[in-house]
């Protein structure tokens, strides 16, 4: 499966169709206005600190990615006008790059106004079909404990899971089935 090519049509629990799809170093406008869309404790709950403006090399971050190494998904509603909103996006980063037993980290953002829709499922379910065709059999999560929508969409996913605390987060670990 090549994940830089990534993309399907989903539709949202209101009806809404979007489409998940790999991110492409031409988001990097989209994304920051996505950015510039999130309440600040969204971004808290995401990034663990108040942060200002991206910058270039962030955004260059976000949006040019080395599919071997990570994957990024975003989640695109098509405007009236035309072009797309980026509405929320999750990736994975592996553990270490080059082994897939080691597993990879998950992390998700999603935009305000479109939680409650179930994307947060729909990108995990979407990012375990990539991995389970790497080779990867787990994921492993750091969520700050307020992160509840989070949690939950984690225990909803169906697969195995074990948390603990420590360190002022709660340390998810899921089993992708086969």
């Amino acid at each position: 499966m090549d994940a830089s090519n990534y993309s399907a049509a989903e539709t949202l629990r209101d009806g809404r169709a979007v489409t998940f799809r790999a991110i492409r170093a031409s988001d990097k406008q989209a994304m920051l206005d996505a950015f510039h869309g999130l309440e600040p404790h969204t971004i808290y709950l995401r990034l663990f600190t108040a942060h200002g403006e991206p910058s270039e090399q962030t955004l260059r971050e976000w949006t040019e990615v080395d599919f071997d190494k990570l994957v990024r998904l975003v989640v695109c509603l098509p405007r009236p006008q035309g072009g797309e909103q980026i509405i929320g996006g999750a990736s994975f980063a592996m553990l270490e790059p080059g082994n897939p037993a080691a597993g990879a980290e998950v992390s998700f953002t999603i935009e305000e106004d479109f939680q409650g829709q179930g994307l947060g499922g729909k990108l995990l379910a979407h990012l375990a079909r990539i991995a389970r065709a790497r080779g990867i059999k787990h994921f492993v999560a750091e969520v700050l404990p307020e992160n509840r929508a989070m949690l939950i969409v984690f225990e909803r996913s169906g697969f195995a899971m074990t948390h603990r605390r420590g360190d002022g987060v709660i340390h998810v670990s899921m089993q992708l089935p086969a």
